[in-house]
């Protein structure tokens, strides 16, 4: 399989040379599948193992400092072109971090609170009938202890096998919300939700009066120079779209959103991830007083509110913050049905990494690669 290793420097990149279930989180263990200690620079058999025997490509990035790199494997397309930092790949519930830190950024604004109810930000019309007084607020979304259901029971009846999102409105998802009995109350379980993160970022873009791709634009991507993370794509970024590949090596359809797109809408590169990665690391190691309002707002993101259902496990506002080897490391993986992501970054050292595959690869071997990868980091 081709490969290329692309040097990005300090600061700007430059370029040289589920089925409905699968949008989710993997909590994982220590794998044997990857090899650990591996010095940083040779990711080449890690990155070749991602691409083998199937197609589709796979793209490595590795931040330690400021200083970023780029390995790429594999092929964007049936043209055999080898992908680089700037290929645009879905990355699934990645996009989750995002809207919380959306969240975030509107409670700096001053917009809303994390205790603001959930009822307050939908339409009169709708309610969600609680499981005993206490009320689902804009925090229980974003840290999966809202009782909400992984998916509504009313997905399949808008899902396209291939394209199971696309086709779920407003009215849907507000068909499934009205009358809704929680079966527990708000903030006493773990329960990984699409469903609730979903209406999390719709929620806050019907507050701002904003639809949630014009949202992210604005608010997050635009202020960090993340041009090529989007929900639709220009014209010109389409040409730099990696077909995703199914499981099997057959080629995958894009995944669209409508009202669940805070659930997992967005589209990005390594290179965009690699600068999101590091606006993170530095917003976490200055001081509050002396911050950008976007940085705070990542300060509040990454900050941990409540337990998983994993011991070493806990979740801020989208975030997840596992202890691995004795570091924090911030991450979250994705998965649509051709492509397979992971963003980690190790509050300790400062060290991220991001992995994008063009093929629905198991997310377990996927979030291995990428910790196995910042293991490397730590030890290089």
């Amino acid at each position: 399989m081709p490969r290329v290793r692309i040097l990005l420097s300090t600061g700007r990149a430059v370029v040289c040379g589920l089925c409905a279930t699968v949008l989710g989180l993997v909590l994982v263990g220590k794998s044997s599948q990857v090899a650990c200690g591996q010095p940083a620079p040779a990711v080449d058999s890690i990155g070749q193992a991602l691409v083998a025997n199937h197609p589709g490509g796979a793209v490595i990035g590795l931040l330690r400092g400021d200083t970023t790199a780029v390995h790429a494997f594999g092929a964007v397309d049936s043209t055999g072109q080898i992908p680089t930092a700037r290929t645009l790949f879905e990355i699934g519930s990645i996009t989750k971090t995002v809207t919380g830190l959306l969240l975030a950024d509107a409670i700096e604004r001053g917009e809303v609170e994390r205790s603001t109810p959930v009822t307050t930000l939908l339409p009169d019309s709708v309610t969600i009938g609680p499981a005993d007084s206490t009320t689902v607020t804009l925090e229980h979304l974003a840290t999966h202890r809202s009782g909400l259901p992984r998916l509504p029971s009313n997905l399949g009846a808008t899902a396209r096998p291939r394209d199971p999102y696309a086709a779920y409105g407003d009215s849907a998802l507000y068909a499934f919300l009205d009358g809704y009995v929680l079966p527990r109350a708000p903030g006493t379980t773990y329960e990984y939700s699409n469903l609730g993160m979903g209406l999390l970022g719709h929620l806050l873009a019907r507050q701002a009066d904003t639809p949630y791709a014009a949202l992210v634009r604005q608010r997050i991507a635009a202020p960090l120079g993340l041009s090529d993370t989007r929900v639709h794509l220009t014209d010109a970024q389409q040409s730099r779209f990696a077909q995703g590949h199914t499981r099997v090596g057959a080629p995958a359809l894009s995944w669209h959103f409508d009202a669940l797109a805070g659930a997992g809408a967005l589209r990005s590169t390594a290179a965009d991830l690699l600068a999101y990665l590091r606006a993170h690391r530095r917003a976490l190691t200055v001081g509050p007083d002396t911050t950008p309002a976007l940085h705070r707002a990542m300060r509040r993101a990454t900050t941990v509110y409540a337990p998983t259902d994993r011991e070493s496990t806990r979740i801020g506002l989208g975030w997840h913050q596992s202890t691995r080897e004795g570091h924090a490391v911030l991450w979250h993986n994705g998965g649509t049905g051709g492509f397979r992501s992971l963003v980690a970054l190790d509050r300790d050292t400062g060290h991220g990494v991001v992995v994008l595959v063009s093929t629905a690869l198991s997310s377990r071997r996927v979030t291995e690669t990428g910790m196995a990868l910042l293991h490397a980091l730590r030890s290089d």
